[in-house]
């Protein structure tokens, strides 16, 4: 009777390790599951990249048509008239009139940046690097201005009736005036105004990039190759 109680016992331990084992095996599964789970309702890391493009041109068109130099110059301007045609015998005579003026003004130059877009603009991936590619400067020639408490006649003669030459007043600001401010804007730039302009537009619009917080600037005019 012993042996037989013996034997069957045998077959409930084995019974009994299977059923431990299976146990284990699915607590097992059930924590990779679990540990699974929980790291894919963990947040990827993201690599945060700040979009400066939009922040630049707005920031560039804000200052649209900056003035960076303004020339101070003084230019002679001569002027004369005497009568013509079938009224030529009358130089004969000393019939003419003749001013020599001096012409003072301000001739400002800088960067027209009405058609800045996007395209002008480049900013690495990670958006620590831009580049600006800024028009030629130009002179803003409707500011010119002219020093009339400054500006005087050096010299005047007058010996032709008003009704046969232009008056005076007509002389100074029809003929006098215009070719002043055509002068005034060929000695600036004849004394390097448009380079200045451009030296000046790169810093200040290289303070400007770095004010965003970029680690590194440049700034392109074009047709003037690199920056200076």
């Amino acid at each position: 009777m012993a042996e037989q109680a013996h034997g069957n016992g045998k077959p409930a331990l084995r019974i009994l390790w299977d059923a431990l084992t299976v146990v284990g095996l699915v607590a097992l599964a059930w924590l990779a599951y679990t540990a699974l789970g929980e790291r894919r309702s963990e947040p990827a890391a993201t690599q945060t990249t700040v979009n400066v493009g939009p922040l630049i041109l707005e920031s560039v068109k804000r200052t649209n048509k900056q003035i960076f130099i303004e020339h101070y110059n003084a230019v002679d301007i001569t002027y004369s008239e005497a009568p013509e045609s079938w009224l030529g015998w009358l130089r004969a005579l000393g019939v003419r009139q003749e001013f020599v003026v001096l012409v003072r003004g301000r001739v400002p130059a800088g960067f027209d940046l009405t058609g800045f877009s996007e395209k002008d603009i480049w900013v690495s991936a990670d958006g620590r690097r831009a580049q600006i590619t800024l028009p030629p400067p130009t002179i803003f020639e409707e500011n010119v201005s002219i020093d009339f408490e400054n500006s005087r006649i050096l010299s005047r003669t007058d010996w032709c009736p008003d009704f046969i030459c232009r008056a005076n007043l007509d002389a100074y600001k029809d003929v006098i005036l215009p070719e002043g401010r055509r002068r005034l804007i060929e000695f600036a730039q004849q004394n390097g105004i448009l380079e200045q302009a451009v030296r000046e537009g790169q810093l200040y619009y290289e303070r400007l990039l770095k004010s965003l917080k970029l680690d590194e600037v440049r700034v392109v005019v074009r047709g003037y190759g690199p920056p200076l």
